[in-house]
């Protein structure tokens, strides 16, 4: 059987059944009802904003703008009544919380206390940004939610022109008083352009000073290396004699110790010295007695012999004691003569030339604290480099500690103190008794008597032993001799008596010695501290005169950096003269520019609070907010009046027919259909709704195209029974959000704008808006050929169907149900 017959044999089964031909014509009528009643509203989401309930609550307390009350919150309010933007509802903020939580309101906005206060802050260091709070509910519906949040960026834009048109006129207010500013300041310019020429011919005063005085300042610097070279000779010539005074320091400790034994020995030996006085005495009285008792006693010759061999006996001990005194005392006559008096004379020279040089130092430190003083005060602008006042500092004190008075008696004492050591150690013609070689002298003299007594009386003692011998031989002989023996113990006696004087007077001189000996030590050990002290203070000089030629050296430098300086100065100065001569006259004109400025007019101040209006221009409008929704509705009706309509077509193929047969005939009856419907809804579309479109015949011909794409796809899922309706039916619903519909496709995640490529809806959602809104044929033509290979596709997949699916085994009987 051919395609055609089938399909005029299928249609005329339809018609014969009066209940399925009812319920194809409403299924024919779904989509004109459905797109009727979608696309019949004339009014859009905008056209009733009035009705939307939005609670306003001002707590705004008001502030002071230039000593005048201004309140924001008022003003905002009082506009917001004159205008039906919204349906504004001023209330408090208690009953705007029962509003929002008794789903009263859709939004809340909120002017807080400080509002007008934050506006008085906008000229200040930190000022304060105005905060509109407001609380939406946006659960109640998303569409009011993004009306709501526009109306506010409106409100925000409102408040920020009022404030600029507030301070603008503010500002032209001020314009007076900023003449009159400019003209003081123009004043007040040519004021400054004076001064500015007399710092120009300042500073080229103070350039021309310092180029005369840099020779000056190179004198200076040269005569400070020149002193330094000076105090550092000094400091090696006090160094170099250190040794000395230490040697002459330890030398008068030696001779201290040694005078300090020898009087401690001389004290040991008085007491024997005045026994042998006694003794020699006794024996001169004994001899007397016995020259007289030789006549009367005989028997006390034999104690004169005992004692004679005694006395014989002690003499050589006498001899030896005599002589070594002698010695000890001719070693320390020596010691003085070649050693200490050189030394201590020496001493005296050094130091009376140090004390001279000291004093000829602290004379050139005077003056040259002197020179830098009156450097000083001619160059008062020095007081401002560190530098050369550390210099001058340095040589103040070093002035200051020269001319202590102090200073100048401890180097006078120590002069003194030395001259009287290298007096004590010189020997004099005529003997000075505090002359310690003096006193030497004399010892020795003394000592030599001694000596030459004790000789003489060891030479009479062996007479003495002869004498007693004579006397035990004979008694006359001896009477004889008796007398001859009084005279020897006579001598013995007046010797003995001048070796005691002279060995008191040894004494005394040793004594007096060791006495001079010890201040000896004593001022030697306070020359070396002092002079350790003086090499120190010279090497402290040393060191402040090394900071006085690198401060010289600095100023040098400095005073070459200064120059430099205050040439660029001066140059700076000149472009300073230059520059106030310009702002002086620049001053003046924008005096006299300033004081023709009028008083701003409201044109103005509008001008300044908002200077920039938006003029629009749309292309392609939306006569009515239902031409936005029409391609979207449109498809949907076409899609689900042909799924309908599936319904009240049997599927089923029959055996004995081919499957190109059963494909075409059904394809026509499904197709015949949707050709129908898309023409009632065209015409319901066009003529009774009264939708704009800029081409009519194609848009009546792109929906039969797009209502035949539709049939194939339908066809192939009916074509599995309703299970396969069920799928069609969730690709509808699948299409609903990801194919331009509510969001454009741009605006969807990467996946779905991937999946939208592939879903039907996409292209004749498109196509529809081409030709309604957009005048665009040739996109129409573009996604009416992706729409063909939609239409190719399914067929192929519909005939597979059929020629794969097994027919059923049952008499061949037409079905109306699939």
């Amino acid at each position: 059987m051919s395609v055609f017959r089938l399909f005029l044999a299928e249609m005329t089964k339809l018609a014969a059944k009066k209940g399925v031909l009812i319920s194809v014509i409403a299924a024919l009528l779904v989509p004109v009802v459905y797109g009727g009643i979608l696309l019949s509203p004339k009014w859009g989401p905008y056209d009733n904003l009035s009705n939307l309930p939005v609670a306003v609550v001002n707590k705004d307390k008001g502030a002071l703008s230039n000593d005048e009350p201004i309140n924001v919150g008022n003003d905002l309010v009082a506009d917001l009544k004159k205008g039906q933007d919204l349906g504004w509802d001023f209330v408090s903020s208690t009953e705007a919380k029962k509003g929002l939580d008794s789903l009263k309101y859709y939004m809340v906005i909120e002017i807080p206390e400080d509002f007008s206060q934050r506006v008085t802050t906008v000229l200040e260091d930190n000022p304060q940004k105005l905060e509109l709070k407001y609380i939406q509910n946006e659960g109640l519906n998303f569409m009011a939610a993004q009306v709501t949040r526009s109306a506010t960026e409106k409100l925000r834009e409102k408040l920020g022109d009022k404030i600029t048109e507030k301070y603008a006129s503010n500002m032209f207010a001020s314009l007076g008083d900023v003449s009159d500013g400019f003209q003081k300041a123009a004043d007040g310019s040519g004021k400054l352009n004076t001064g500015m020429s007399d710092l120009h011919d300042g500073t080229s005063l103070l350039l021309e000073s310092l180029t005369n005085k840099t020779a000056d300042i190179s004198k200076l610097a040269n005569g400070a290396k020149e002193l330094q070279n000076g105090t550092g000779q000094m400091v090696n010539s006090l160094s170099a004699k250190q040794a000395d005074i230490s040697k002459l320091a330890n030398g008068s400790q030696q001779l201290s110790a040694g005078t300090a034994e020898m009087l401690k020995s001389l004290q040991a030996k008085s007491g024997d010295i005045s026994k042998l006085a006694a003794g020699s005495a006794a024996a001169n009285e004994g001899t007397g007695l016995l020259l007289q008792g030789l006549k009367d006693k005989q028997s006390g010759i034999k104690d004169l012999a005992a004692g004679a061999k005694q006395l014989g006996d002690n003499i050589p001990q006498l001899k030896q004691g005599t002589s070594g005194v002698l010695a000890g005392l001719k070693g320390v006559q020596s010691a003085i003569k070649g050693e200490l008096a050189p030394g201590t004379q020496a001493v005296s020279a050094g130091v009376s030339t140090v004390v001279d040089e000291s004093k000829q130092l602290g004379a050139g430190l005077q003056v040259l604290s002197s020179d830098l003083q009156a450097f000083l005060k001619d160059h008062p602008d020095l007081q401002n480099d560190p530098a050369f006042m550390k210099i001058y500092g340095t040589s103040q004190a070093l002035a200051q500690k020269t001319a202590d008075p102090e200073k100048g008696k401890q180097l006078e004492a120590l002069k003194q103190g030395a001259a009287s050591i290298a007096a004590a150690f010189t020997a004099n013609e005529v003997p000075n008794p505090k002359s310690l070689a003096d006193g030497v002298n004399q010892l020795v003299a003394g000592q030599t008597l001694v000596d030459n007594g004790v000789t003489t009386l060891s030479e009479k003692v062996p007479l003495l032993q002869q004498g007693t011998a004579s006397v035990e031989s004979g008694w006359n002989t001896m009477v004889g001799k008796v007398g001859e023996l009084h005279a020897g113990t006579s001598q013995i006696a007046a010797g003995n008596q001048s070796v005691n004087t002279g060995w008191t007077a040894l004494t005394t001189g040793v004594t007096q010695l060791n006495d001079g000996a010890t201040q000896i030590s004593a001022g030697n050990s306070s020359v070396e501290k002092g002079w350790r002290d003086l090499t120190a203070g010279a090497t402290k000089i040393n060191s402040g005169m090394l900071q006085v030629r690198d401060g010289n050296t600095s100023v040098e430098k400095g005073w070459g950096e200064l120059t430099e300086g205050v040439t660029k100065l001066n140059d700076g100065a000149g472009q300073l003269n230059d520059g106030s001569s310009e702002l002086s006259s620049g001053l003046k004109d924008g005096a006299e520019k300033t004081s023709t400025i009028k008083a701003a007019t409201d044109k103005n101040l509008s001008m300044f609070s908002s200077p920039v209006e938006l003029k629009s221009e749309t292309v392609n409008k939306y006569p009515l907010y239902r031409d936005s929704t029409a391609p979207y509705v449109l498809s949907l009706a076409l899609f689900v009046g042909i799924l309908i309509m599936s319904l009240f077509i049997n599927f089923k193929k029959p055996q004995e027919i081919s499957a190109i047969s059963w494909f075409g005939a059904k394809f026509l009856n499904l197709g015949a259909l949707a050709i129908v419907q898309a023409l009632l809804l065209s015409t319901v579309v066009l003529l009774f709704l009264h939708v704009k479109v800029q081409n009519p015949v194609g848009f009546i011909a792109f929906a039969v195209f797009v209502s035949i794409v539709f049939t194939s796809i339908v066809l192939f899922f009916a074509s599995f029974g309703n299970i396969g309706r069920f799928i069609a039916f969730a690709l509808v619903i699948l299409q609903l959000s990801t194919t331009g519909a509510n969001l454009p496709i741009a605006m969807l995640p990467e996946n779905l704008r991937t999946l939208s490529e592939f879903l039907p809806f996409t292209y004749s959602i498109a196509g529809f808006k081409a030709l309604i809104t957009l005048n665009n044929t040739s996109s129409a033509f573009a996604n009416m050929s992706v729409l063909l290979v939609y239409l190719l596709a399914f067929s192929l997949l519909s005939i597979a169907v059929y020629l794969f699916t097994k027919a059923k085994s049952q008499p061949q009987k037409l079905d109306l149900a699939g």
